[in-house]
């Protein structure tokens, strides 16, 4: 009885255990069956084409632009100011006057000597006319000479220190801003403003590292302004046959036409370092970088079954710069092959894509 009872209870519990078993594989199979419906994962993406190019390799370096006519105007001795004939901004002609000092005193003191000399001179004169009738020794014509000659040495140092308290512009040119008024007293070698020749033609100066390139007169290099923005081509016109000693670099001055560069300001300049290399050129987002370098992704066939008809095929490259955002780059590609563009930061190798478009440029 015992026996029979275990039996039923065995076999009760079996059945109950298959029959869940068969419900569970049941809803497995459903689910799974399920998830093979949804398509595999794809990125929407646009493409663009692989276009042969040439790269010259480049290298960027600071410049200075100078004007040929630049001039920092101060005062060669003290005095206070009398005049200050042009405005800050002002264009002043050549030869005319910028900063007058007080010289009263001076021109007072070159009038007394030329009466003296203009007394000593007439003296002179006659006594020169009494010696052809011996009427006068030698050494009153001596001593009149000579008091003659002290006289015009005096005349011309005070001629001298007059011609310093006017300052004259040496070419036309534009006065820069300065705080001084009528009245101010300048000091030894103070700096008053500049002038700056209207003078369309610009001079680049620039440093050149050693071993980077050897540049010479006539060579060509092209000049950007701080953003990045071309400005236009610049001609060497001066190398230095020396190299500095604590930096090692050799300076190079370039000449080019460009009135809109201010004295002072910061260029870039466009050195090539090399040949020119035939090579291809990609828009710049295409390229994505790993621990293992650069690399694009090519838009091939997927196989015949797939969900979609594209599939991104991982290359690696080598880029050799970059210009007007494109990479000019070298490596596992052909020129027409079609590339990611936008959306690109989003594929890996063998990843579906889904194309919505062509890229231009």
């Amino acid at each position: 009885m015992n026996i029979r009872a275990w039996l039923i209870t065995g076999v009760v519990c079996v059945l109950v255990a298959g029959t869940l078993a068969s419900v569970k594989f049941v809803q497995i199979s459903q689910a799974m069956a399920f998830m093979e419906s949804f398509p595999p994962p794809a990125e929407a993406i646009t493409v663009a084409e692989a276009q042969a190019d040439t790269w010259v390799p480049t290298r960027l370096l600071s410049g200075t632009v100078r004007s040929p006519d630049h001039l920092v105007i101060s005062a060669e001795t003290a005095g206070r100011i009398v005049e200050l004939p042009f405005l800050s901004g002002e264009v002043v002609p050549e030869g005319a006057a910028i900063l007058v000092l007080f010289d009263d005193d001076l021109e007072a003191q070159r009038e007394a000597l030329q009466a003296d000399l203009n007394l000593v001179d007439t003296q002179l004169e006659r006594n020169q006319t009494l010696e052809a009738d011996s009427l006068v020794s030698q050494d009153q014509l001596d001593t009149l000479k000579a008091r003659s000659l002290s006289l015009k040495a005096q005349i011309a140092v005070l001629e001298a220190r007059l011609s310093r308290m006017t300052v004259r512009a040496p070419f036309t040119g534009t006065l820069g801003i300065y705080p001084q008024r009528l009245g101010d007293l300048m000091r030894f070698g103070e700096v008053l403003t500049t002038l700056t020749g209207i003078n369309s033609s610009r001079w680049i100066d620039f440093k050149v590292p050693q071993g980077l390139t050897e540049l010479s007169v006539d060579d060509t290099v092209e000049i950007r302004d701080i953003t990045g923005a071309p400005i236009g081509e610049a001609r060497v016109i001066a190398v230095s046959d020396a190299f500095a000693e604590g930096t090692r670099t050799y300076d190079v001055r370039v000449q080019l036409d460009a009135p809109e560069l201010k004295h002072g300001a910061l260029v870039q300049v466009a050195v090539h370092t090399g040949p020119t290399e035939t090579l291809m050129s990609v828009p710049a987002r295409s390229v994505r970088w790993d621990p293992q370098g650069p690399h694009m992704f090519v838009i091939v066939e997927a196989e015949a079954n797939a969900h979609l008809p594209h599939k991104a095929s991982l290359r690696r490259v080598e880029v050799r710069g970059e210009r007007d955002n494109r990479f000019y780059i070298r490596g596992e590609l052909s020129v027409g092959d079609r590339i990611a563009d936008q959306g690109a930061f989003k594929l890996k190798d063998e990843l579906l894509v889904n194309i919505q478009g062509t890229s231009r440029g």
